[in-house]
């Protein structure tokens, strides 16, 4: 079976498999959401490399969970770097070090992450389970590098001053348009944001798109525009008028135009949208 048609075919087994995977991993609402995007995504990138891997030896849900949980764990990484657990976590068990991992990685709660950590060590009270974060060391999250703009250098040459300042704003109102396309985006429904990312992130055509999503290629058409609409509409309320983004698209300054459609893995979707929505 081609891999496209094994996608398709299989798309809700596909879905649970990843539903699965999120609730283990505890992931609800919008981030299962999230994941579930990306997940699907990641299975039909590169002309479905993925798929292409799977040769039948083993039941398919079988092959997809692993392909999944190894997606979320790279997923896992890309945002908040590799973790390890401390030594003193170690000490204390498994159940210490799910409850660091959940505190200290994810950003949990206490009280959420031992009522996580009791669902897995169900011999384990609430007066343990704190008495074992009580003895965990006190973690922060590492530093990160981050890039200082070229309008922070303190002495700039008189006759660049105009150009840097020129050039400043641009990258301003590159990131600000970025951004309310982003937020817009994040905002609509999953099927909308799937259509988005499949069409404009990864380049397919609306026929495409329209097999990989189980619905009719034609009411897709009106969708996009609908969804342009809207997206123009947002950047319009924020100050930023489709002349002003297209000037910038012209001119060459668009590396802030980075909408997230593939995780920074594909540059194609970067000013794409806002270009056919001007």
């Amino acid at each position: 079976m081609h891999p496209e048609e094994l996608f398709s075919t299989n798309l809700p087994l596909v879905e649970r498999v990843i539903a699965g995977v999120c609730r283990r991993a505890g992931l609800r609402d919008a981030d299962a959401e999230d994941f579930a995007s990306t997940a699907k995504f990641a299975l039909i990138e590169n002309d479905y490399a993925i798929l292409r891997g799977y040769e039948g030896r083993a039941p398919l849900g079988a092959f997809l969970t692993v392909v999944v949980q190894r997606l979320l764990s790279r997923e896992w990484i890309r945002l908040r770097g590799r973790w390890h657990p401390s030594a003193e976590a170690e000490r204390g068990g498994p159940a210490a070090i799910l409850l660091e991992k959940l505190t200290v990685r994810e950003g949990r709660s206490l009280d959420e992450a031992i009522d996580i950590v009791r669902s897995v060590h169900p011999s384990l009270d609430r007066v343990a389970v704190r008495g074992l974060a009580d003895r965990l060391p006190q973690r922060f999250p590492r530093p990160r590098l981050v890039s200082l703009s070229d309008d922070e250098q303190p002495f700039v040459a008189p006759d660049t001053a105009d150009a840097r300042a020129n050039e400043a704003e641009t990258r301003r109102v590159s990131a600000r348009a970025a951004g309310v396309v982003r937020e817009t985006i994040e905002t609509l429904p999953l099927h909308d944001r799937m259509l988005i990312r499949l069409h404009f992130g990864g380049g397919m055509s609306v026929a495409d798109a329209a097999r990989v999503l189980g619905t009719a290629q034609r009411p897709l058409y009106r969708r996009i525009e609908a969804l342009l609409r809207q997206l123009r509409q947002a950047l319009e309320r924020e100050g930023v008028g489709s002349a002003v983004v297209g000037d910038i698209i012209s001119a060459g300054s668009s590396e802030s135009f980075d909408f997230g459609l593939w995780g920074g893995k594909s540059p194609s979707g970067r000013h794409t949208i806002v270009a056919e929505g001007t």
